[in-house]
């Protein structure tokens, strides 16, 4: 049965990014972008794209020049559409974003219902 093109590239960027190399790398692009998403500008939960997928270009992987912060939505987007995914309807990126915002806000515990 053949891999699904998603678990093809996380395979690849997989043997990258367990490499203590590739953790000292990942904080000098997120400190050289700013703390921020490329795309977007977000800053929380930042992630580090390779801009062309280690399973095509496995030479660049550790090149800064082929790595960007983005923050999961963006990430995301760009990986669907590398699979061969369409981008979503304008629809569904309102609704996929305020369910996102949604999700973002914290909501404090109330006493009692510490559930750590």
């Amino acid at each position: 049965m053949a891999m699904s093109k998603r678990k093809e590239y996380a395979r690849h960027s997989k043997r990258v990014t367990s490499t203590r190399r590739w953790q000292v790398l990942r904080h000098q692009i997120l400190e050289r972008d700013g703390w921020a998403c490329r795309c977007c500008g977000e800053r929380r939960r930042l992630e580090v794209d390779h801009i062309q997928p280690v399973r095509l270009r496995p030479d660049l992987a550790f090149d800064p020049r082929n790595l960007q912060a983005l923050c999961p939505r963006c990430h995301t987007r760009k990986t669907r559409i590398e699979c061969g995914h369409k981008e979503k309807s304008p629809e569904r990126k309102a609704w996929a974003t305020a369910v996102a915002d949604l999700a973002a806000e914290t909501l404090p515990l109330s006493e009692g219902n510490d559930h750590a």
